[in-house]
């Protein structure tokens, strides 16, 4: 071949061996191009489903806004300051004034930390106080009571039932000294006002009953004498009645103080009349003997007259032996004028109620004045432990 021809084929062999790199390689480019495209594409569809929970998130972690109990404090403070006066309307400043005071103290603290951030939640502090109020409040109504038991004679009251609500009080008092929490001051008060008010009760029922029969037998004495009908106690008589009545109905709803105080009261009474009518009998029957007396010894003169003057005519002025100097006169049966009290379903309620006491209370001494058992002496040792010395928590 020619040299030219030569020159021309090998630069046409080589053209052609660039082009087939150069398409290899745009060949190669693509199918890359395509492979890599795929993994994008799940790529971020992956990072599209991993971010949704991103999203919530914020949601999720935002800050919830704080509860404003501003109302609920204001409420409690308001209860308490109720609950503080009824305190010292029981008497707490008498019985109790050293924990009153503390308390009061612990109240002005709490009060100045409401007022600093008025929308917390002061709650358990305010609760805590109330209760203290309240327990002084029941411990000085126990005071109260421990008083007027103190009033009544031990043949009315059950010893033992008294000693351990004097063990109560002063339970709540220990516990007062030693910074007791609001609920257990409250708890221990309220078994010191419960004790106490069922030993008066048990106590006032056996009394009012003994009461309303010491008031009966008076009356039966002030019917012996007809005081009934006499004029100058007949009035009172039947408002002595109607004052036993009304204690009979007290007694029947267990208002016993009120019932004590009518039956007394009426027992007085008859009691009084009984003496009035029986004195103004026994001086109206002195008189009686000495109108008898010179009756007889006008009658001694007269017949002696007869004896040397008799009378022949008749004389003015001087009625016949067989008239009636006065008229007659129907006297009423002094027994309808009795007021009856021992009959009605009031009254017999009473009575029955009464019956019931006073058998109890008896029972009671009788338990107490038998000889104690082993058992029972350790147990009453025990009690004596505990409760020793008594001492008025005041």
């Amino acid at each position: 071949m020619k040299p030219q021809s030569l020159l021309v084929f090998g630069n046409a062999r080589r053209f052609t061996l660039a082009f087939g790199a150069v398409a290899m390689l745009l060949f190669f480019s693509c199918k890359s191009t395509e492979v890599e495209a795929v993994p994008e594409s799940n790529q971020t569809t992956k990072e599209e489903k991993q971010e949704e929970p991103v999203e919530q998130t914020p949601v999720q972690n935002e800050a919830k806004p704080s509860v404003d109990h501003s109302a609920e404090n204001a409420k409690l403070i308001e209860e308490i300051e109720k609950a503080r006066k009824e305190a010292i309307d029981a008497g707490a400043e008498k019985y109790y004034p050293e924990l009153l005071a503390s308390t009061d103290e612990s109240f002005a603290n709490v009060k100045k930390s409401v007022d600093e951030s008025p929308s917390e939640d002061h709650s358990a502090e305010l609760k805590d106080i109330l209760d203290k109020y309240r327990s002084l409040a029941m411990a000085s109504k126990a005071q109260e009571l421990k008083e007027k038991v103190s009033t009544l004679d031990e043949s009315d009251l059950d010893l033992k039932a008294q000693k351990i609500s004097e063990g109560a009080l002063y339970e709540y008092s220990e516990l007062g000294s030693n910074n007791g929490s609001g609920s257990d001051l409250l708890s221990k008060a309220n078994n010191a006002y419960n004790s106490y008010n069922s030993l008066l009760t048990k106590g006032l029922m056996a009394k009012a009953g003994r009461e309303r029969k010491s008031a009966l037998s008076a009356k039966k004495d002030a019917d012996s004498v007809k005081a009934a009908v006499a004029k100058k106690t007949k009035e009172q008589y039947k408002s002595a009645a109607d004052t036993f009545k009304n204690a009979d109905t007290a007694y029947a709803r267990k208002k016993l103080e009120e019932a004590y105080d009518g039956y007394k009261s009426s027992k007085e009474v008859f009691a009084e009349l009984y003496e009035i009518v029986k004195k103004d009998r026994e001086e109206a029957q002195a008189r009686l003997e000495a109108a008898k007396a010179r009756v007889a010894a006008s009658a001694n003169v007269a017949a002696d007259a007869d004896g040397t003057a008799p009378l022949k005519e008749k004389i003015s002025g001087i009625e016949d032996e067989s008239t009636e100097l006065l008229e007659k006169d129907s006297f009423a049966n002094p027994n309808d004028a009795v007021i009856d009290l021992e009959s009605g379903e009031v009254a017999q309620e009473a009575s029955e109620m009464a019956e019931n006491a006073i058998a109890e209370d008896e029972a009671l001494k009788n338990a107490e004045s038998a000889p104690l058992g082993e058992e029972e002496i350790k147990d009453d040792d025990v009690v004596e432990e505990e409760f020793n010395p008594i001492i008025d928590a005041k």
